[in-house]
């Protein structure tokens, strides 16, 4: 019985285009603080935030944790999603059971140090 459908999941060119494309946006934003474009206008701002309401839909996020994204800057934003070409995927596994706790985790882990226990 079951257990069908075990590739599917994962598509290698999608996550290095989508990567690329992180690291290409996130050049261009260097020189600012990560902060002041949350609410800014111009197209690059406003499609980190494209990318986070997908991140939201496609992973199901509660609404505490759609508010601790909307909390955060772009840069930490991307890293999050994974759109800045780091190790986070943009889409969950589907084998993931909680993908709350996986992104309240994510960014519990910003800062650089690991949670504390």
């Amino acid at each position: 019985g079951g257990g069908g459908g075990g590739g599917r999941h994962r598509s290698g060119g999608d996550h290095a285009a989508r990567g690329d494309r992180g690291a290409r946006r996130d050049s261009r934003a260097r020189g600012r603080s990560d902060r002041d474009d949350r609410g800014g206008g111009g197209a690059a701002a406003e499609e980190w935030q494209r990318d986070l309401k997908d991140f939201i839909r496609k992973n199901r996020l509660d609404d505490r944790t759609q508010d601790a994204l909307y909390q955060l800057g772009k840069r930490d934003c991307c890293e999050v999603m994974g759109t800045d070409g780091g190790k986070n995927s943009f889409v969950l596994d589907e084998n993931v059971r909680n993908p709350d706790a996986v992104i309240m985790s994510r960014i519990r882990r910003l800062g650089g140090q690991a949670p504390p226990r």
